[in-house]
């Protein structure tokens, strides 16, 4: 009996090792698509850019002419990268800051996508608010309270205006806890900033917008997320009927 109790502890200690997995090193290959992508981020490497020759990036990277070749070849299947036989390796995707620009130039000359940004942001802002309402800190509703004091004080200077209204959005994005939605946001500023939308700021453009982020700085310090999201979404219906005089009702 003693040894049938040894057997089954060893067995099931075999079956709970059994679970475990090797874990496995970053590889070289990896490493060299993380690089090629990050340079392209930070605008270093540009759409159109042809890069340095496989014997030479793996001299570079002090990497086998392989490890090159393969990282290569993912980020051809990410269309990143296009290889041209005789030519060379060619950059092919377009870096952020270009893509921005081309973006915002749409929403400045037109003022149907103007619309479109304020139809993605009433999809977009309601709900971040209402996460906003669940996981923001008391730190966080104290941020949010110092810039609702900052742009009350803010007058018509349309500089403060509009620093303020942005910092009151992304400060209720990283209020929520979600590292995507934060870099949506940011995003999403880039972009109304880079096209240079004209506002219309005047006493009531102020008050409305005031208006707007008090309801949902109480929402928020209460944790209401339904009132958050109400809140939120009045408020960005308020701001595009001022910009760009249509509201749905």
């Amino acid at each position: 009996m003693k040894f049938k109790k040894k057997k089954n502890m060893e067995n099931k200690n075999f079956d709970i090792d059994s679970n475990f997995q090797e874990i496995a090193r970053t590889s070289l290959q990896k490493q060299i698509v993380q690089q090629i992508e990050l340079l392209i981020d930070d605008g270093k490497l540009k759409h159109g850019d042809r890069l340095p020759p496989e014997r030479k990036l793996a001299e570079i990277f002090k990497v086998s002419r392989h490890s090159v070749r393969e990282a290569i070849r993912t980020l051809e299947e990410k269309n990143i990268l296009k290889s041209k036989p005789g030519s060379g390796t060619f950059v092919l995707i377009e870096d952020k800051s270009r893509v921005l620009e081309y973006i915002a130039d749409m929403i400045g000359k037109e003022k149907k996508e103007q619309q479109e940004v304020f139809q993605f942001r009433k999809l977009l802002e309601p709900q971040i608010a209402g996460l906003a309402a669940e996981n923001a800190t008391k730190n966080d509703v104290l941020q949010l309270s110092k810039i609702l004091e900052n742009q009350k004080k803010s007058g018509e200077d349309l500089e403060s205006v509009r620093k303020y209204d942005q910092q009151f959005h992304l400060l209720l994005a990283r209020a929520t806890g979600n590292s995507i939605l934060v870099k949506i946001v940011e995003l999403l500023t880039e972009i109304i900033d880079k096209s240079r939308v004209v506002l219309l700021i005047n006493e009531e453009r102020l008050m409305k917008s005031i208006k707007g982020h008090t309801l949902i700085l109480e929402a928020v310090k209460e944790k209401n997320i339904d009132e958050a999201k109400e809140a939120m979404a009045l408020h960005i219906a308020d701001i595009e009927h001022l910009s760009t005089g249509s509201r749905e009702d």
